[in-house]
């Protein structure tokens, strides 16, 4: 462990330039799932069937109704985090400063679908 504290003690000076390209996401693929993915996401927000500002239409509302009211309470308290990644996940694919698949993007849409599969696993309540 002392060489990794060794090692972050000293400093290394890097331009302005090379600070911006490390904060650029890196170029790469994915899986057709997740491609699929994103191209459902980028629909539901187009038609406006899904709006992060209201999550309750990521719900379908069939299904969260008949849910029961332990279930309807951990929906309710994912739904800001989820509405939170959504919108972080739609804007990086829109942008056109972002490549449309790289590993940036990935990770966000499997955090996603690791918050949406820990209710999902009772009932398949969201759009998604």
């Amino acid at each position: 462990m002392s060489d990794f504290a060794a090692q972050m003690a000293t400093t290394v000076n890097i331009s302005e330039d090379q600070q911006k390209k490390a904060g650029k996401p890196i170029g790469g693929d994915m899986d057709d799932k997740h491609k699929n993915f994103c191209t459902t996401i980028n629909k539901l927000f187009e038609s406006g069937a899904i709006d992060v500002t209201k999550p309750e239409t990521f719900l379908n509302q069939d299904i969260y109704k008949e849910l029961d009211q332990e279930w309807q309470a951990k929906t309710d308290l994912s739904m800001v985090n989820i509405a939170t990644l959504l919108n972080h996940i739609y804007g990086f694919y829109k942008s056109k400063q972002t490549p449309d698949a790289c590993p940036q993007l990935q990770t966000m849409i499997d955090q996603l679908w690791e918050m949406k599969q820990r209710i999902e696993i009772h009932a398949d309540v969201f759009k998604f």
